[in-house]
């Protein structure tokens, strides 16, 4: 039997068993979870030994106050418009019971992306029970240990190409050969030249144009046959967890509903959606840095810039008059002009009581509106009954949900009352903030314009007319 062969027999029954289990049944239990992790990044080690993935928080030294990490179930995180993992040569598995005795519950779950608020001193602390997918170029195509596993990502020889080209499924393969033949379609075509002059009129002096794009492409080829072989032995090495990858967990899929109503059976926040951290509490808190890094940062995009990064006077003073009525330029203001100190602590827990506001404020139109139901009989509408009372039920069952979610926001009054770990997360952030501020400002006031800028920021403040403010000297 050739390699190839064995390989094909390999997946075929992994493929078999996933059938025969069945996906909603199987994971309706918790001990079936594997939580899976694509990342470029190695874990690291803690002081005390064990290991550990970092926050984007810490990655970032608290840049980027972010405090979530996330995991898929049971499968490899697929492209979306947030992302693309395909290239991405690291996988951790993780069994979900061993994740939760080492950090606590997570913040949520769900199939496409349960996620866990870590510690910003330990990260994502990872069990023993950790199983480690990564790329080796030097050994065969793959090797599958009791506690790792490896595969070769580059360097394929003829027959390991033909090996992983016989496995790709009938969209892969249409793609694939796409790439190989150099039959790329005009949209495609496109879209890898957009913005690039140089490889357009190369393209187009090209006299044999599917030859260049067989050559332009190979890397695109090249990635599907890594992702897709990344893919198998990640498939291969689950059993060794006593777990199985599961097919078909996709947005509001029967499947991520039975993993969604588990998780509530045990009390803990869940969605059937792909979407639940962007809707989350944390998704906002991050909007709000997002916000505070485009007044001081710029937003990258263009010619836009910061107050941190103003090439001149000028620059910088056309920001104070076109941004006047956000906060932090205010703020911004106000300290220039007034010596009073920016508080980027209250910056953010300003914004976490709008947002807690805001959502209490909608739970209770519900209720309203439930109530309304019942009372007015607006469930009685193209019913019998009994279907009636089912609806009335139902409200009711609405009802105390929407409660019960009010009194507990309600109760949470401050960033560390919501999460501790994101509390200290946004404290060590805004250390760093007030650090950058305050050497940008004392290098400031060494330019001999300095009192220029001051003395026409005294006079925007008090014309209170952000499309008026003159430049004066600027």
């Amino acid at each position: 039997m050739t390699k190839a062969e064995q390989f094909r027999q390999a997946i075929e029954r992994l493929e078999s068993d996933m059938q025969y289990i069945g996906g909603s049944g199987y994971m309706s239990d918790m001990s079936h979870w594997c939580a899976v992790h694509a990342t470029k990044y190695m874990p690291r080690k803690n002081p005390d030994g064990t290991m550990y993935i970092p926050s984007t928080a810490m990655a970032t030294d608290f840049r980027i106050p972010r405090t979530t990490f996330h995991v898929t179930l049971n499968h490899v995180v697929t492209a979306h418009t947030g992302g693309n993992w395909n290239d991405v040569p690291i996988v951790v598995l993780m069994p979900y019971n061993d994740v939760v005795k080492q950090n606590g519950n997570p913040a949520e779950v769900a199939g496409t992306d349960t996620y866990w608020s870590v510690n910003p001193d330990t990260g994502l602390v990872l069990p023993e029970s950790t199983y480690i997918v990564q790329p080796d170029n030097d050994g065969p195509l793959y090797q599958i240990g009791e506690h790792s596993a490896t595969y070769k990502r580059d360097n394929y020889t003829d027959e390991e190409v033909a090996q992983i080209e016989s496995l790709l499924n009938p969209y892969e393969r249409d793609e694939y050969m796409k790439y190989k033949n150099g039959e790329i379609d005009q949209w495609g075509i496109e879209h890898e030249f957009y913005g690039d002059k140089r490889v357009k009129q190369m393209y187009d002096s090209a006299k044999d144009k599917k030859a260049f794009l067989r050559g332009l492409f190979e890397e695109a080829r090249f990635n599907i046959l890594s992702q897709y072989l990344r893919d198998a032995v990640v498939k291969m090495s689950m059993p060794k967890l006593h777990m199985t990858w599961v097919n078909g967990i996709s947005d509001g899929g029967t499947v991520s509903e039975a993993i969604a109503d588990t998780a509530a059976n045990h009390g803990i926040d869940s969605t059937a959606s792909n979407k639940g951290h962007s809707g989350s509490v944390y998704a906002e808190m991050e909007q709000c840095f997002f916000n505070i890094d485009s007044v001081l940062n710029g937003t990258g995009y263009g010619d836009s810039v910061g107050i941190l990064n103003a090439s001149d006077f000028s620059e910088l003073y056309d920001i104070f008059v076109f941004d006047q009525g956000v906060p932090l330029i205010s703020e911004i203001i106000s300290n220039l002009v007034e010596n009073k100190p920016i508080d980027f602590a209250k910056v953010y827990q300003d914004e976490y009581s709008r947002i807690i506001k805001s959502r209490i404020s909608f739970a209770e139109i519900d209720v309203e509106w439930l109530n309304k139901e019942i009372r007015e009989d607006i469930p009685s509408y193209n019913c019998d009954e009994n279907r009636k009372q089912e609806l009335i039920s139902e409200s009711r069952d609405k009802i105390l949900k929407w409660s019960e979610y009010i009194k507990k926001l309600s109760a949470k009054k401050t960033i560390g009352d919501y999460d501790k770990n994101l509390a200290e997360t946004i404290r060590r952030h805004c250390k760093r903030l007030n650090d950058e501020y305050t050497a940008w400002r004392k290098n400031l006031e060494k330019n001999p314009e300095y009192e220029k800028l001051v003395q026409n920021l005294r006079g925007l403040v008090a014309s209170q007319n952000i499309m008026r403010g003159g430049r004066d000297d600027f």
